[in-house]
């Protein structure tokens, strides 16, 4: 196949392939030839096929004549693919085809006036500006809308004047919603003209024009848009609200003081039901449209949709502070409804009476100790501990033989809370654990004895006969800094169990006391690698030069999980001795450590660079 004449019967074939080689060799004919054959394939049955000739039409570098012949095809209305190509390939050429474009918005033909207004758009040129304005008095509604659409597209400033005569002027439903649109994208917020607020009579356009204010207005439109809270179709209470919090948030201080005390006037009013209607997780303005009006208005009836919107991480915060400022209201609110709330609301309540120090809901929280759901026990455990109720520490306590590990970890927290309130109750109840044939039991008096500073008594835990007793002992002294040191931890470096031996060596890091460098320093030599790493990791807290010394001298017959700590050591530690061993590691045949040191030297780079900046 050599010559156009085989390529054009190549492109008759029934196999799409053959179609899709037979284009390459146009590579090799000249344009002007080979530009019929283009057009051709360009409206071809397979969209591989199209895709290919606009590629290499667009790759010829068409003169003026070719463009005016590509934008002829968009007259074609048998072959839908072939207009598409043809537009493409127009957008790809860019702005060298303005020219023609902008004579061919006055064709004859609506649908290709449309067509060229819609490539404009996608050219995205502020050439067409001029040429857009003018088909806004095109005498066919879908032009006229489509230059409205690319108008605010295009994002020229200049044309919100326009756009806002335009819309007045015409009276046809679809230019004006595109006209809204597009308006809402380029005007700078300022008063709007009477003309435009009156199109919201119209029930059909009530939802287009709230948008439109909501971009475009100041804070003369907070009176017409308080008006829309009593619209009757849903869709258009929810654009004025979320309008007018638009504008609010762009506001002056004394426009905003002014607005909530206007909004204020809505409390108990029948408008609010009609706004906790719209409430939608998933719509984040309209969100955070209602919890605003929540707390400007201070409506009871916002109490249920406070609690929902607090279940939501991303609301829960700003949720709380309005459920906060509702007062003890809020909370018997929530208790009258309290047989109708979910694992959500009952964990909700359980954290507001807390976060507010309300007295006098004790039975409530000891309810929810006992609830059916994980989720609300531990809300209520964080409760007892954060409002100190040490009556409730029986109930408390109960929680610690639930399968729930989150659970038992805040009932644990909440027990040594209580310590500041009360030692002697929970001394008594470290008795009940210390002699507990249950190890899990004498783990919550390992970090009960830690609280307490009982240093004697919890000496005793890390001899203990279980291994997870031991770690834990071992852990709360280290976070606890009880040993000073270090005495206990040491002995617990040469534990039989390795889990013992790690926690050793965190703690022993936590406390920083360079006596016990050289115990660590022989733990380097565990026949755990994670010991290992964890006992380099404390050196390294307690004493840097000493770490990278030891790193030194070990870098070159170490691999592994201990390389790898070894690089993120030296990594924090910088300078150039850590930046050598990180390059030398580059060499490694392990993968994982060569991935890590270049990750090291990538942050060292990024230090250095910041802090020379």
């Amino acid at each position: 196949m050599n010559n156009l004449q085989d390529i054009r019967v190549a492109l008759l074939s029934s196999d799409e392939e053959t179609r899709r080689s037979a284009l390459y060799l146009l590579q090799d004919i000249p344009s002007h030839d080979a530009q019929a054959v283009l057009f051709t394939a360009m409206g071809d049955d397979s969209w591989r096929v199209r895709k290919e000739a606009v590629e290499l039409y667009v790759n010829s570098k068409p003169d003026s004549m070719s463009v005016e012949q590509l934008l002829n095809l968009l007259r074609n209305e048998d072959n839908a693919g072939l207009r598409n190509s043809a537009a493409e390939a127009i957008i790809r050429l860019g702005s060298m085809s303005a020219s023609l474009l902008m004579e061919m918005i006055h064709d004859t033909d609506a649908d290709v006036r449309k067509f060229v207004i819609d490539v404009m758009g996608a050219i995205s040129d502020s050439c067409f500006v001029p040429a857009l304005l003018q088909a806004l008095n095109d005498p066919d509604v879908n032009v006229a809308s489509a230059a409205a659409e690319q108008l605010g597209a295009l994002g020229d400033m200049k044309a919100a004047e326009s756009l806002m005569e335009a819309i007045c002027a015409r009276d046809e439903v679809l230019f004006r919603f595109s006209a809204l649109g597009a308006l809402g994208l380029l005007a700078h917020p300022a008063p709007v003209p009477e003309a435009l607020l009156r199109l919201a009579d119209q029930d059909i356009l009530k939802k287009a024009v709230f948008e439109c204010v909501g971009s475009i207005s100041d804070e003369t439109s907070f009176k017409f848009l308080l008006n829309g809270f009593s619209c009757r179709q849903k869709n258009s209470r929810a654009a004025a609200l979320k309008a007018l919090y638009k504008i609010y948030r762009r506001s002056s201080a004394e426009a905003q003081a002014k607005l909530r005390g206007t909004l204020q006037l809505f409390k108990e009013n029948d408008v609010i039901t009609g706004l906790l209607e719209l409430y939608e997780p998933r719509d984040g303005i309209l969100a955070d449209a209602l919890l605003w009006t929540s707390d400007v208005t201070r409506d009871a009836r916002f109490i249920p949709l406070l609690l929902e919107a607090y279940t939501d991480e991303r609301t829960a915060d700003v949720a709380l502070s309005a459920l906060k400022s509702f007062g003890r209201e809020a909370i018997l609110e929530i208790i009258a409804r309290y047989s109708n709330l979910d694992e959500n609301g009952r964990s909700g309540l359980c954290i507001l009476i807390a976060e507010c120090g309300y007295s006098g809901f004790n039975d409530v929280i000891q309810r929810s100790l006992h609830d059916v759901s994980a989720q609300v026990r531990r809300s209520a455990a964080m409760a007892v501990g954060k409002l100190g109720l040490i009556t409730l520490i029986s109930d408390l306590i109960s929680l610690i033989d639930n399968s729930d590990a989150d659970e038992y970890v805040e009932a644990v927290a909440s027990l040594q809370a209580l310590i500041m309130i009360n030692r002697s109750a929970i001394l008594a109840e470290v008795d009940h654990f210390c002699s507990s044939t249950l190890s899990h039991h004498r783990k919550v008096a390992a970090a009960l004895l830690a609280s307490l500073g009982e240093r004697d008594r919890l000496q005793l835990l890390v001899s203990d006969e279980d291994p997870q007793v031991r770690k834990a002992a071992v852990s709360a002294i280290g976070d606890n800094k009880i040993d000073a040191s270090g005495s206990m931890l040491t002995f617990a470096l040469a534990d039989e169990d390795p889990d013992v031996r790690i926690a050793a060596a965190h703690a022993l890091g936590n406390l920083g006391d360079n006596a016990t460098v050289e115990m660590l320093e022989q733990a380097l030599r565990d026949d755990d690698v994670w010991v290992q790493s964890e006992a380099l990791k404390a050196i390294a807290k307690i004493d840097q030069a000493r770490a990278c010394l030891l790193i030194k001298t070990i870098h070159t017959v170490t691999e592994g999980l201990l390389m790898i700590t070894c690089l993120k050591v030296l990594e924090e530690i910088g300078g150039l001795d850590s930046e050598e061993i990180i390059r030398h590691a580059l060499q490694s045949s392990n993968r994982d450590i060569v991935r890590q040191a270049a990750k090291s030297l990538e942050h060292i780079a990024s230090t250095t660079t910041t802090s020379s900046n």
